[in-house]
């Protein structure tokens, strides 16, 4: 999609450039102002008047959308239908000469814009820009994903220097005379309900989310993982009355068929499923397995690129069975699991409360009541905090695995492969980004959750990318704005507990799933298809670290990377190995051009 102002210049710019278009508004004065791209199982919904659509799923009909526009009084009267509706979606309008666009405040979908030739241009693809404008990516951009816990607020920026994100949680303005100004239009909920009262809340979201994905005719699929994400999305498809095939995988690992056995347990409660699809992972594309050339339409380094070949293999089976929607669980554990940081903000209020769950987390860990007591008592400001971690990161100071009560995400690191340029590259941005940083929220914990619910939502947008580019939409209902704004309002010690597993989606779905699957206290991991993943795909992916470019920038040390990156029999690869391989499978991707599958924008030099 792409919008632009009412401007001759801004006609020639896209004049002869843009093919493949599905939808173009036009201004009363026949130029455009949308030109899009929609994939047909993509919903697109346009006001009467063509001034206003509404592109993804959306709890809106017609009549609705219709209602919104004529009651708008200016362009950032559009935001309403972004604020009140569920679902996921972007919203794009005109108002006197004004553009107007916004898109989730959870970032399950994205709005970039960006000066091309003088000219304001918005986006729901940062690619599709930099191919209008011909702008090269950016390597120190690129560079900086090769880090652990890239930092807010350089953790969301796009690949090329001359782009910019609209954050999300505000909306774009391009007035008619080309200016353009953000504003907010969304803000965290405060968490006030209790555990009944939210679990109310968050069973309505779910169910209405769920709804909105429901296909107007034929068949659809849920993922039926038997974990507590996917399960009750499942639960709420098959209570739409349309055909649903149900998939569950199991492993031959031990422990790898207790998924299968618990969403068995789910399965009475589920009656009007047509088809539950059981796949061994033996059957389908392994971990890291495919990478190489797999040409996959991202227009950022995703956080899950070894898994892509396997979400693409179950796509495919879908299409062959004729579905067109397929829901997944993505979110759960960011929403549902607690984390150390919401100690921290207990102990402003509940010292004692934050007290007792903090060293019932800390003490399996062997970390003295001393290091607790000073955690939670620390005031550093965010910056200060931001500061001190790149200062570990520059040192080579390694965090725990898992962050601390006083971390505002997770801590900087540095990959040990990078050469001098690397090393003074990425700490320059990373002070640079310092220098005027802002939290999310007031608090840590406030933060920590906005941080961690958004990069899960960029998450389950490049999965979406790439079920739409295989004419699928794979979607994730829980970071909805509506699902995350209803588990938000919950109080943290009501949550979860650290003696509980998910206890608030249990409390929402009791009643519903059978109370014998509601007793469940675990998931079980993947490591060891990782491990062996790993080692068998290991010479593909040296052939796709190479060849994707990242490797050409002078900032990554070859012999000291591929001294490092050597497989083991029993552990998984490094975090940032696993982030050189998401960077690769995106730079690849564009350097190829094979990213772009929708609007097919001519290169401009």
């Amino acid at each position: 999609m792409i919008a632009l102002p009412d401007t001759d210049r801004a006609a020639r710019l896209i004049e002869g450039q843009v093919g493949h278009a599905t939808h173009r508004l036009l201004y009363p004065s026949g130029r455009p102002w949308l030109v899009a791209s929609a994939p047909d199982h993509l919903p697109f919904l346009i006001s009467s008047d063509g001034t206003a659509a509404v592109i993804g799923p959306v709890g809106a009909d017609q009549a609705q959308l219709d209602r919104s526009v004529r009651s708008a009084r200016s362009p950032g009267d559009f935001a309403r239908i972004q604020k009140i509706y569920a679902g996921s979606f972007s919203v794009v309008g005109i108002f006197r000469g004004s553009l107007y666009a916004s898109a989730p405040a959870l970032e399950s979908r994205r709005m970039f814009w960006s000066m091309i030739h003088g000219v304001p241009v918005v986006a729901d693809r940062a690619d599709v820009l930099a191919r209008l404008g011909g702008f090269a990516l950016d390597d120190g951009s690129v560079a900086l994903r090769l880090s652990r816990g890239v930092p807010h607020p350089v953790d969301s920026a796009p690949m090329w220097r001359e782009i910019s994100a609209v954050p999300g949680g505000q909306f774009i303005i391009v007035d008619a005379d080309e200016r353009v100004s953000t504003q907010s239009w969304w803000s965290r909920p405060a968490p006030v309900l209790d555990r009944r009262e939210g679990a109310a809340a968050v069973r309505e979201a779910i169910a209405d989310s769920v709804a909105v994905r429901v296909p107007p005719s034929g068949t659809f699929a849920c993922d039926l993982s038997g974990g507590l994400d996917s399960t009750p999305l499942c639960y709420f498809a098959a209570q739409s009355g349309r055909p649903l095939i149900a998939r569950t995988f199991f492993t031959e690992d031990p422990g790898g068929r207790e998924d299968l056995d618990w969403a068995k347990r789910a399965l009475p409660a589920m009656s009007s499923i047509s088809e539950h699809v059981v796949f061994s992972t033996a059957g389908i594309p392994g971990f890291y397995e495919d990478l190489y050339g797999l040409g996959v339409p991202l227009d950022e380094p995703t956080q899950a690129g070894g898994t892509i070949p396997r979400v693409r293999h179950m796509l495919r089976d879908d299409l062959e069975r004729d579905v067109s929607v397929h829901i997944n669980g993505l979110g759960g554990d960011h929403l549902f699991r607690g984390v150390r940081a919401w100690n921290h903000t207990l102990a402003r209020s509940r010292p004692a409360l934050a007290w007792s769950r903090a060293r019932a987390e800390d003490i399996p860990s062997r970390v003295p009541a001393r290091t607790t007591a000073r955690q939670l008592a620390d005031r550093r400001p965010y910056r200060r905090w931001l500061l001190d971690s790149i200062g570990d990161a520059e040192l080579g100071v390694e965090p725990p695995q898992l962050p601390r009560s006083n971390d505002w995400s997770v801590p900087v690191t540095l990959p040990p492969w990078l050469t001098a340029d690397g090393r003074n590259e990425i700490l320059r941005r990373l002070h640079s980004a310092a220098e005027d940083a802002e939290p999310l929220a007031p608090g840590i914990a406030g933060h920590f959750d906005l941080f961690t619910v958004r990069q899960a939502g960029r998450l389950a947008r490049s999965m979406g990318l790439i079920g739409d580019a295989m004419g699928v939409s794979y979607d994730s209902p829980l970071l909805d704005d509506r699902v995350v704004e209803a588990v938000f309002s919950v109080r943290y010690e009501e949550r979860d507990t650290p003696v509980d597993w998910k206890p608030l989606i249990k409390e929402a779905m009791a009643g519903l799933l059978p109370a014998d699957y509601l007793r469940r206290t675990n998931k079980i991991g993947g490591a060891p298809q990782a491990v062996r993943g790993y080692a068998a795909n290991y010479e593909t992916l040296r052939a796709l670290w190479e060849e994707s470019g990242v490797l050409d920038s002078g900032y990554v040390d070859r012999d000291a990377l591929f001294e490092n990156a050597s497989p083991s029999s029993t552990a998984t690869p490094s975090s940032h190995i696993h982030a050189l391989t998401d960077a690769a499978i995106f730079a690849q991707s564009q350097r190829s051009g094979s990213s772009l599958s929708s609007l097919d924008i001519q290169e401009q030099k």
